[in-house]
């Protein structure tokens, strides 16, 4: 961009050459001729200048909407933490769901097996209880069948034991015998009886915790149901914030996108804001030049005999120093005098001299200034006075403190104060490198 702007100013420069070859040199120029050149300049420098204002307010709307986009985007960043927290905070309690379901499963299989145990030991004692009951009869079947025989047979009938005793004492023992044989057939079936009775009862007891275990997998299995129905209604609602998530997302990657079209537009607006500026500078450059061939062409020379400050001695506050402005993003190569209540305040010319230039209006952003050459090289400059207040005309010889204009704010400018500018052989200088004595009225 910079090698284009340096064409566009060698072509102007060429021009210059032209029509001072067309004229005969320089000595064929007149002040009128150079005043045009000047003219012509500073209405480029002045359109070139305007465009750079609208910029201006361009770039810090752009800036206001990327302001907005990036709260929006910090917005929805938030957003998605607390959908990622929930969706977060959701696979703890799935993961806790999923230990449940497991417990409730290992619960049933352990039941199952208490069950297979229990059912197994029933079979067992059922067997147990089939050999005693069997046992049990083939006893009575015998034992039925001795009294049958020895009733049948009338051998060792419980009368003939009796009769057959020797004497009294005999029969007594003889039948004790007996009952005693009766007793033992009695405990023993009642033995048999008793064991019958509880393997039966075990048997009940047994079926009774089969009832209870069976009863316990019911219930274990409606858990898990339960469960299972839970960790669905999970898995619908992570569904749910994975979609929101999704659609965070997507706001997301949008507004970062229409950021980075913003920056990019941006930074298109400041490179062109830049470039622009970089022309300026050389036209100003131009009419620097020509503004000291101005100064060559037969103008009186002043004495050095010092400055006096341009403004009575209540208004000496600096708003913007010479050097870099970052604001402009650029040089500022003059001082600005702005203090309270300046506006409309009196103009002096630091130093006699022959008024280079008097505009009234926009000036290239001057707004209406005045040129004053001291002589030896030496200019003085006095901008964004009031319009209509220039006292001067150009050509005119003044002395020191003549009253230029009054302090305004027309041309570029963002309020009322003078801008001031030293040039020394058609370079400006810091105004601030010279001594100054205060002009009183």
């Amino acid at each position: 961009m910079k090698k284009y702007i340096r064409m566009a100013v060698l072509f102007l420069v060429v021009c210059l050459t032209l029509t001072l070859a067309s004229t005969g040199g320089v000595s064929g120029r007149t002040e009128a001729d150079i005043n045009e050149e000047i003219r012509q300049a500073e209405e480029r420098a002045a359109r070139l200048e305007a465009e750079n204002k609208a910029r201006e307010g361009q770039i810090i709307d752009m800036q206001g909407d990327r302001s907005k986009l990036e709260a929006y985007k910090a917005l929805i960043e938030q957003n998605v933490t607390g959908v990622t927290a929930r969706m977060n905070e959701l696979n703890g309690i799935i993961d806790l769901q999923w230990e449940a379901i497991y417990a409730k499963q290992a619960e049933i299989v352990r039941l199952e097996e208490r069950i297979a145990d229990a059912e197994a030991e029933v079979l067992l004692r059922e067997d147990k209880i089939e050999k005693l009951e069997a046992e049990n009869k083939e006893n009575l079947k015998k034992f039925g069948q001795i009294v049958k025989n020895n009733y049948m047979t009338g051998s060792y009938s419980f009368f003939d034991i009796l009769m057959d005793s020797s004497d009294f004492y005999d029969m007594i023992v003889r039948y004790m015998v007996l009952q005693k044989a009766a007793e033992r057939n009695t405990e023993f079936m009642n033995d048999l009886l008793k064991t019958i009775a509880e393997q039966e009862s075990e048997i009940e007891e047994l079926e009774k915790l089969q009832e209870r275990l069976a009863a316990d997998i019911i219930r274990c299995e409606e858990d898990k149901a339960s469960l299972e129905e839970e960790l669905a209604e999970l898995y619908e609602r992570m569904k749910e914030l994975d979609v929101e998530m999704a659609a965070e997302q997507t706001k997301l990657y949008g507004y970062a996108g229409e950021i980075a079209e913003l920056q990019s537009a941006i930074n298109n607006m400041y490179s062109r804001y830049n470039a622009t500026n970089a022309e300026i500078e050389e036209l100003e450059k131009l009419t620097t030049e020509l503004i000291k061939q101005k100064q060559n062409l037969n103008m009186p020379s002043f004495a050095d005999d010092g400055f006096i400050w341009p403004l009575d001695s209540g208004f000496q506050k600096i708003t913007c120093s010479y050097g870099w402005d970052s604001w402009r993003n650029g040089w500022h190569r003059a001082i600005d005098v702005g203090n309270a209540g300046i506006n409309g305040a009196n103009i002096y010319a630091i130093q006699s001299g022959v008024v280079l230039k008097a505009t009234e209006g926009y000036g290239g952003g001057y707004g209406s200034h005045v040129i004053i050459d001291h002589g030896g090289g030496v200019a003085s400059l006095y901008a964004h006075m009031i319009y209509g207040s220039v006292t001067v005309t150009e050509g005119q010889t003044i002395e020191v403190g003549h009253i230029l204009g009054k302090v305004g704010s027309t041309g570029w400018s963002t309020g009322p104060h003078l801008h001031f500018e030293i040039h020394v052989n058609g370079e400006r200088v810091n105004p601030l490198e010279y001594a100054y004595t205060y002009y009183y009225q």
